[in-house]
């Protein structure tokens, strides 16, 4: 399977490299190379510059597009420029050039209101929980622009431009459990994010479709349910 990966020098791009390399036939895109693999680099922001990787595209299975200003503070015209512009093009050329699914690195941010109104409880093994079907409600610039994409993603699914689209909504990814309480119950490690993504890159389904990507802590705050039916995944990493 032919897979792009955007962003691919990145913390989670890095490791998915790794991992899929092995695979699948990788074609990364990066303003950074990726150490030691052919990199395409190129600012997916700039219009420009589009005819250096758009054709990248052409005969594509699936986009896994990772590139973004992480920083949940960014300020809005970083957000603005690698984040939704970059975003729109990513998923318009794939449209353009037919690729059937594209896999979209969300983020936990995009639903923070609505966690902040289920808190505490929501940490609670018993409590709510945030659910897949919980509409896009962000409190900054950086979850605005994952809602962005998200809301990008099912528009070109609806109009019949994609036939697949998922978006990850990542809790808190590092390779190792983080200290803090908070981001412990949204916490996911190197081993459940590459799964994660594998299944949303080779499992079959169509239409669009928001999944969580945590670990197996039992305080997490969203319901996996759905990740778990779609994907058949598991998450096996415990604090």
């Amino acid at each position: 399977m032919r897979v792009i990966v955007t962003g691919a020098a990145g913390q989670i791009g890095s490791q998915l490299v790794e991992k899929f390399s092995a695979i699948h036939e990788l074609c990364l895109i990066d303003r950074k190379p990726v150490s030691g693999r052919q990199t395409i680099l190129a600012d997916l922001a700039n219009d420009s510059t589009r005819s250096a990787w758009m054709e990248l595209f052409e005969g594509a299975s699936v986009v896994i597009h990772l590139a973004a200003d992480m920083r949940t503070d960014a300020p809005w015209d970083s957000v603005l420029h690698n984040n939704i512009q970059a975003t729109w093009n990513v998923i318009e050329v794939a449209a353009q050039h037919r690729v059937p699914r594209v896999v979209f690195a969300s983020s936990n941010w995009a639903v923070k209101a609505m966690e902040q109104q289920l808190a505490p409880e929501c940490y609670s093994p018993k409590g709510p929980k945030i659910s897949s079907h919980v509409f896009p409600c962000p409190i900054t610039a950086y979850g605005l622009s994952k809602a962005f994409g998200e809301l990008t993603g099912r528009m070109f699914v609806d109009e019949g431009r994609l036939d697949s689209f998922v978006a990850v909504r990542i809790g808190h990814y590092n390779p190792t459990a983080p200290e803090d309480e908070h981001l412990r119950t949204r916490w996911v490690g190197v081993d459940d994010m590459q799964s994660l993504i594998r299944c949303c890159v080779e499992e079959t389904f169509t239409g669009f479709h928001v999944v969580y990507g945590v670990s197996a802590q039992l305080e997490v705050p969203y319901d996996l349910s759905y990740t778990r039916n779609l994907l058949s995944w598991e998450p096996k990493q415990l604090l």
